[in-house]
C-alpha cells in the first residue's frame, strides 16, 4: 500500500534532517512547506521571532534541547512518532511506522467521540489569529493536493488529527471567535469531510459537512457555505448510488437547488459549475434524463465564464472540463446508458489526471463495461485500478466501485487472481481506516446553530456582481 503520512507535512527531506540531527533545518522545512514567515511560525510555537531566526541560522542551540523539540512538534501538530528518525538516525523509520502509529479515544479530554492522537496535544493552548489562520489554510491546501495524488483513505488519520486540534482551539479562543478563525476551521472541516467520504466513512463525512456548514454560516462566508451545500449534495448522491434509494437522491437534488439559490449572487464561475454538476448527478440518479442533460449543458456554459484560475481557492481548482465529462459519464451510467458512459470515461482517461482521479475513472469505466456486457474488458480495466490501489492510491471509494467486478470475475480468465488481489487490497485499506472513532462523530465546536436559511444579504459585499437566478 502507499506510504501513509504521519502528519500533513511529512516528507523525505524532513525525515533526513531529523535523522542527521540537523534540527535547525527542521523548523525551516516546516515553515517553507506551510508557506509561513518566521514571524508566523514563531507566533504559533510561542517564541520570539528573533529566537527562531537565531535557531535556523545555527546561532543558537535551543533546538538541541529535547524539551524545545517537543514544544515545537506539539505546537505545529507533529505527532511524537514523526520524531522517530531523530531517535533511530534512520530517515525511513517514519515510513516504516506508517499506519502502525495509533490514535486513541480519550473522552475525558475531548468528549465522546473525540479522536486524540497518542502523545499529541488535544488542542492549541494559545491562538495567534493571523498566524494560525494562515497555518490552518496551508494544512487544508496540502490535504487537497495530496488527496488528488494518494486518495482520502491514506489521509484520513492526519486530517482528523489536525481537525481535532483546530476544533477545540476555536471553541476555547478568547471571546467570540472572529470570522477568519471560523472560516479557516470550516475550510478544514469541509476538506476532512471529503477525505472521510473517499474513505467510505459516510456518517463521519456527513457530520463534518454539517459542522463545516455551521461554521461557514457563523463566519458569514457565503461562498464557503454554498460550497459545503454542494459537498452535502455529493454525499447524498453517493448514498443513493451505494444504497440504491431514491430518498437520498431527492435530498441531493434539494441541496443542489439550495446551493443555487444561496449562491446566485456569488461571482465565482467554478462554484456555479459545481452547483450544476451536483444538480446533474442527482437528476441522473432520479432517472430524469432531460434535467441531467440540461444541467451538464449549464455546467459547460458556466465553465466558459471562468477567466484566470490563479485566484481560485485550492478546493475549487479541480473544477474543469474533465470534471464535467466525468460527471456526465457517471450520470449516463446511472441512467443505464452504459455504452455512452464507457465512451465518456475513456475520453476522460485519455487526459492528464491525478493518480486518485485516474483510479476513480478507471473504476467507473469497469462498471460501465460490465453493465454493457463486456465482462472481460471490465475485469481488465478493473485490474488497472487494482494496480493503482496496490501501489500509489488509497481510496476505499474506488475499491468499492469494483465490488460488482469481483462478483463477475469468477467466470473470466484470471478471475481467481483478481478476487485475491481485491481481497488483499480491501484488507489493507480496512487496516488503514481502522480509526477508533465513537459513532463516527467528530469533535464539535460550541453550539452555534445557524438558521435553516441564513440571510446572506448582510454578508454580501456591495461590489459583488449580481447574477440572475436563471444563470445558475
Amino acid at each position: 500500500m502507499p506510504t501513509q503520512p504521519l502528519w500533513l507535512f511529512d516528507s523525505q527531506l524532513l525525515r533526513q534532517a531529523l535523522a542527521q540531527v540537523n534540527l535547525p533545518a527542521v523548523s525551516a522545512i516546516v515553515r517553507a512547506a506551510s508557506r509561513l514567515s518566521q514571524r508566523d511560525l514563531a507566533a504559533i510555537v510561542g517564541w520570539n521571532p528573533a529566537t527562531l531566526s537565531y535557531i535556523e541560522r545555527g546561532q543558537r542551540d535551543g533546538m538541541f534541547d529535547i524539551r524545545t523539540v517537543l514544544q515545537f512538534a506539539d505546537a505545529v501538530g507533529m505527532p511524537r512518532a514523526a520524531l522517530l528518525p531523530l531517535v533511530f538516525a534512520d530517515a525511513d523509520i517514519g515510513q516504516m511506522v506508517g499506519i502502525e502509529y495509533q490514535a486513541s479515544v480519550e473522552p475525558s479530554r475531548g468528549g465522546p467521540g473525540s479522536l486524540v492522537a497518542a502523545g499529541s496535544p488535544a488542542s492549541i493552548s494559545r491562538i495567534s489569529v493571523g498566524s494560525h489562520v494562515r497555518y490552518w489554510q496551508a494544512c487544508t491546501d496540502v490535504l487537497y493536493v495530496r488527496d488528488r495524488a494518494a486518495g482520502g483513505t491514506a489521509l484520513l488519520s492526519p486530517a482528523l488529527q489536525q481537525w481535532h486540534r483546530v476544533a477545540p482551539a476555536v471553541s476555547a479562543s478568547a471571546g467570540e471567535p472572529g470570522p477568519q478563525l471560523l472560516a479557516a476551521a470550516a475550510g478544514l472541516a469541509l476538506c476532512t469531510g471529503w477525505i472521510a467520504l473517499d474513505a467510505e466513512r459516510l456518517t463521519l463525512a456527513k457530520s463534518l459537512y454539517e459542522k463545516a456548514r455551521e461554521l461557514a454560516v457563523s463566519a458569514g462566508d457565503v461562498m464557503l457555505a454554498v460550497h459545503v451545500l454542494t459537498s452535502q449534495s455529493m454525499l447524498y448522491a453517493e448514498m443513493a448510488r451505494t444504497a440504491h434509494g431514491r430518498e437520498p437522491a431527492r435530498r441531493a437534488l434539494r441541496l443542489a437547488y439550495q446551493a443555487a439559490d444561496e449562491g446566485r449572487y456569488i461571482p465565482m464561475a467554478p462554484l456555479h459549475v459545481l452547483i450544476a454538476l451536483r444538480h446533474a448527478s442527482a437528476a441522473s440518479l432520479l432517472g430524469d434524463k432531460a434535467a441531467f442533460q440540461s444541467a451538464i449543458g449549464q455546467a459547460r456554459r458556466e465553465l466558459n465564464h471562468c477567466g484566470s484560475r490563479d485566484g481560485d481557492p485550492q478546493r475549487l481548482r479541480f473544477v474543469s472540463e474533465t470534471e464535467i465529462t466525468e460527471t456526465e459519464a457517471t450520470g449516463y451510467l446511472n441512467l443505464g446508458d452504459a455504452a455512452r458512459s464507457a465512451a465518456l470515461y475513456r475520453q476522460v482517461l485519455a487526459s492528464d489526471l491525478s493518480a486518485r482521479n485516474r483510479a476513480s475513472c478507471g473504476a467507473g469505466l469497469s462498471e460501465a463495461l460490465l453493465m454493457h456486457g463486456a465482462r472481460e474488458e471490465a475485469v481488465a480495466a478493473a485490474i488497472d485500478v487494482l494496480l493503482a490501489l496496490e501501489t500509489e492510491v488509497a481510496s476505499s471509494r474506488c475499491l468499492n466501485r469494483l465490488r460488482l467486478i469481483r462478483k463477475a470475475a469468477c467466470s473470466t480468465s484470471g478471475g481467481q487472481e483478481f478476487r485475491q488481489r481485491f481481497d488483499a487490497a480491501e484488507q489493507a485499506l480496512a487496516a488503514i481506516c481502522s480509526l477508533p472513532l465513537v459513532n463516527d462523530e467528530p469533535l464539535g465546536i460550541g453550539h452555534r446553530t445557524p438558521t435553516a436559511t441564513p440571510n446572506w444579504a448582510a454578508c454580501r459585499h456591495p461590489s459583488d456582481r449580481i447574477r440572475t437566478a436563471s444563470s445558475t
